[in-house]
């Protein structure tokens, strides 16, 4: 228990004149229309990982799909769709996922830094997040993830590496993934997310971590 403690301790730790008005009211005007169009263009691409096989098409236990990074098999999904509000930033958890994932050989030595295993499980978590607000914040969606209650992760261990940490500017949207690796499971019951601190660009705290418990069904 003191070793838990202490773990969750580390990981917070981490935590003027009329016409020249109208033209600037029109050029505010121009950048919002900008800015709008380029939000929905972000929220609708997909960006591939690099280093780990598209799970989208899979859709139940057992599902399996290949690709020329490797092949994954789907063991267990829920989707949440939970929404949260922090500060200024919504926080979205769209879905957890559990799979089983045989790298290609040209990604043997990345994931040497992680396992050294050829083939492993991994728990994934789909994640949105959106800053609302016209401030500048620091956040980490994932300081920590607590699996199966006996399997503990940090945001260091994430291997989907989609800098979803850190900076997000006002009206910007993240969309994207972090995978913990973890020993073969069979299968997946719970996680608990905690969050980093939410922190404005002068170095403030800006709000609590959040924390986020998911049962798996």
């Amino acid at each position: 228990m003191n070793k838990y403690i202490a773990f969750v301790a580390a990981v917070l730790l981490l935590s003027g004149c009329s016409a020249t008005g109208n033209d600037h009211k029109k050029e505010i005007k121009a950048s919002d229309a900008n800015n709008a169009v380029t939000k929905h263009v972000t929220s609708n691409v997909y960006v591939p990982n690099p280093q780990v096989t598209d799970d989208r098409k899979l859709m139940k236990s057992g599902d399996t799909f290949a690709d020329r990074k490797g092949q994954l098999t789907l063991k267990a999904v829920q989707n949440v769709n939970k929404r949260l509000t922090i500060g200024g930033i919504q926080y979205t958890i769209k879905d957890v996922r559990l799979l089983h994932y045989v790298p290609d050989y040209s990604l043997v030595d990345f994931y040497h830094s992680y396992t050294h295993d050829e083939e492993f499980d991994f728990v994934k978590v789909n994640i949105e997040m959106e800053n609302t607000s016209d401030e500048y914040y620091h956040f980490a969606p994932v300081a920590m993830m607590n699996i199966n209650g006996t399997v503990h992760k940090t945001w260091e261990d994430d291997f989907y590496l989609e800098e979803l940490n850190g900076e997000i500017a006002p009206g910007q949207l993240k969309r994207g993934n972090i995978g913990f690796i973890v020993e073969e499971l069979d299968e997946l019951n719970q996680i608990e997310i905690l969050s980093g601190d939410l922190v404005g660009n002068d170095k403030k705290k800006e709000a609590a971590p959040v924390k986020l418990s998911i049962k798996v069904e």
